[in-house]
């Protein structure tokens, strides 16, 4: 590759992802149609060329998750067009939960999926300029909650956002990219329409604060056991909460958008950096035991089923959170006989071989997490890592589920319950990810 008198180059691309028909969406396991579109997913893209003519490749994708196959299918095509190496893109979803069923639907969404992600990575190669970079973190500490302790405040384990500025060599402000661990989920599933939650509005205030022509993009973080403040178990049976609304992520959005306008002119660039980009393969462990056998989770099940009956026919109950609660019960009982269905299977494998990615920007480093990581996970790697400035990128290169930490599978509930790795799974995480990282050059 041509090198550019000793400057790094950056390139920066956005394309809209939005399906062009009414598919299933997809988060909370429901099955509701989408009938419109309130905002337009994107793929955005960021390429950073250093000065030894080295690049690295981040992309975020307004969905749930992709599937390994078109993880697969999207590098290759951006190697065969741009000759960046498939080893140095990385591919996060922000994992919306008001985006459709990619995995399920039709061929004819993937396929705009693949050329439109494409298409945004060649964008960004196609148009890059000389640039100057800097990362630094900032926090947001009212945004995310730890859903699975509201009982005892909430409080996120990890508030820290990393952000990525990027300007021209004559100062201009021409990029943000900002890294944050929660779930876009806050719409619930009586909204029907496509959108990219929070991180939406967090764009819009963005905008009108940084300019309409500042590219800007939010890659997930770890975001297992993390949400805006509300029960993922009542979630699932579809408790109305009003924090569940437009008018809320608004909210969410305008906390993540003024922490960014408050930190972005602070965060120092330089035109001089090296990018280098490592992946490997671990082999990560598998559930051994299940805390129920088949028989008692169809037992458990059916009582539950006995249960949930009586208690909707008694008119006492209509409204109250008692009632709520029973249906949480109802619900887990048979999240749990599902999975033991599962579990019990004979051919639940032992391990699930997994691919981890470490990128280095200048002195800065992302690592990949394979799905919804719990925040405590990633915690740790980032507290160990030779590099001050550690960040996650979550959902990345594919879907593996929930990774609670050990200490969670002691308490169960839903994220543990429908979870196929072993407690002892966390530490891989950590060990393999904190390896991989010192590969880096």
């Amino acid at each position: 590759m041509e090198k550019y008198n000793g400057t790094i180059r950056v390139g920066l691309g956005e394309t809209v992802i939005t399906p062009r028909e009414n598919l299933q969406l997809w988060g909370f396991a429901r099955s509701q149609v989408a009938t419109g579109t309130h905002d337009d997913l994107h793929a955005r893209s960021m390429v950073i060329e250093d000065v030894n003519g080295n690049t690295v490749c981040i992309i975020s994708l307004s969905l749930v998750y992709i599937g390994r196959p078109l993880v697969e299918r999207i590098r290759e095509e951006v190697t065969r067009k741009t000759g960046i190496p498939g080893d140095a893109i990385l591919i996060s979803c922000t994992h919306t939960h008001s985006g459709p069923h990619i995995v399920e639907g039709p061929e004819s969404y993937r396929e705009l999926v693949l050329e439109q992600t494409v298409k945004s990575v060649t964008d960004a190669w196609e148009s890059r300029f000389p640039a100057r970079i800097g990362i630094e973190p900032t926090e947001v500490l009212e945004l995310g909650r730890n859903r699975r302790r509201l009982l005892y405040g909430g409080v996120h384990p990890d508030p820290q956002v990393a952000l990525i500025r990027i300007e021209d060599t004559d100062g201009k402000l021409r990029g943000v990219l900002f890294n944050y661990g929660c779930h876009p989920s806050s719409l619930d599933w009586q909204n029907r329409l496509y959108s990219e939650d929070w991180p939406y509005y967090a764009i819009k205030y963005l905008h009108e604060e940084l300019g309409e022509d500042v590219w800007l993009s939010y890659l997930q973080s770890a975001q297992g056991d993390i949400n805006t403040g509300y029960s993922s178990e009542l979630s699932a049976v579809g408790v109305d909460m009003p924090v569940r609304t437009y008018w809320y992520i608004k909210v969410k959005g305008r906390q993540m958008s003024d922490a960014v306008t408050k930190a972005i002119p602070s965060v120092a660039t330089v035109d001089n950096l090296t990018v280098d980009a490592v992946t490997g393969r671990f082999d990560f462990p598998l559930r051994k035991e299940f805390p129920v056998t088949l028989d008692e989770a169809a037992h458990d099940a059916a009582a539950a089923d006995e249960k949930l009956t009586a208690m909707e026919a008694d008119p006492k109950l209509a409204g109250t959170r008692k009632l709520d609660y029973i249906r949480f019960e109802h619900f887990s009982a048979h999240q749990r006989h599902e999975f033991a269905k599962k579990f019990y299977a004979e051919d639940f494998p032992e391990i699930e071989n997994i691919e981890l990615q470490a990128l280095r920007i200048g002195d800065a480093v992302f690592f990949s997490l394979p799905g919804e990581v719990f925040s405590e996970i990633a915690l740790e790697v980032k507290q160990k890592s030779p590099y001050r400035k550690t960040y996650a990128a979550g959902v990345t290169n594919g879907f593996f589920g929930y990774m609670p930490t050990a200490a969670d599978f002691i308490e169960g509930d839903y994220e543990v319950d429908g979870c196929k790795y072993s407690p002892a799974a966390g530490q891989v995480l950590v060990d393999s990810s904190l390896e991989l990282i010192g590969r880096l050059k």
